[in-house]
């Protein structure tokens, strides 16, 4: 169900879940409502922010605490031959995008639009890595914001790295379309990682990363099922 079609009450909840650490007035603006409506639905659902907060503490704890996870990630990185070269970030650029094309992607704020988020890894000043994120931002960012960025994700504000989820991870080889080509315009096939990013189980973007194969290593934990 799309955000819009939800009811105040609903998306209060699901605000409210999904980010433990907004404060009462910050819901009821996103909801459009008033704090004491906001505090009156909490309590007739038994949602106490301060434990969603405890329990979210405890969750990165155990998160920080628990390797786990890392096993079971594959590992991308330069190949040892290029191990010793110079390795920078470039500046995040934004482009609109034609919501026609992803219609997986639901609007979580009323007047965004779609957009297309880019921020290119070099290797000796050649491209090597696209981090590419589709999402629905606020129409006018302020540009002094984005060139003080270190991370695409740093766009999403409040929403945060650690309260999304991402499912349907598939690696592709493949060659550059549209935009991506002027950032491998010299190059053959790129390795593509492209997943959903969730929040609250809501699709709110779609993550892309290009990076090239001729200078690409990628490391496994377990073994490759075919």
């Amino acid at each position: 169900m799309a955000v819009d079609e939800l009811t105040k009450k609903e998306q209060i909840i699901n605000f409210a879940q999904s980010d433990p650490f907004l404060k009462i007035s910050d819901i009821a603006e996103c909801v459009q409502t008033t704090p004491r409506y906001v505090r009156t639905i909490l309590s007739e659902a038994n949602i106490s922010l301060m434990k969603l907060r405890e329990k979210y503490a405890r969750n990165m704890e155990q998160r920080l605490k628990n390797d786990e996870h890392s096993e079971l990630q594959a590992k991308v990185s330069l190949r040892e031959e290029y191990s010793y070269n110079n390795l920078n970030t470039g500046n995040i650029e934004i482009e609109e995008a034609d919501e026609n094309d992803y219609p997986s992607i639901e609007r979580i704020g009323q007047g965004d639009e779609l957009v297309k988020i880019y921020q290119v890894q070099y290797v000796d000043d050649n491209p090597y890595c696209v981090h590419e994120l589709i999402t629905f931002m606020e129409k006018e960012l302020n540009q002094e914001r984005i060139e003080n960025l270190e991370s695409i994700y740093d766009l999403l504000g409040r929403k945060g790295i650690n309260h999304l989820q991402f499912m349907n991870n598939i690696i592709t080889v493949e060659s550059p379309k549209e935009i991506i080509k002027r950032f491998f315009q010299d190059n053959g096939n790129v390795l593509l990682s492209e997943r959903t990013v969730l929040l609250n189980k809501i699709p709110i973007g779609i993550e892309k990363i290009y990076i090239r194969t001729d200078l690409t290593q990628m490391e496994f934990a377990g073994e490759i099922v075919i």
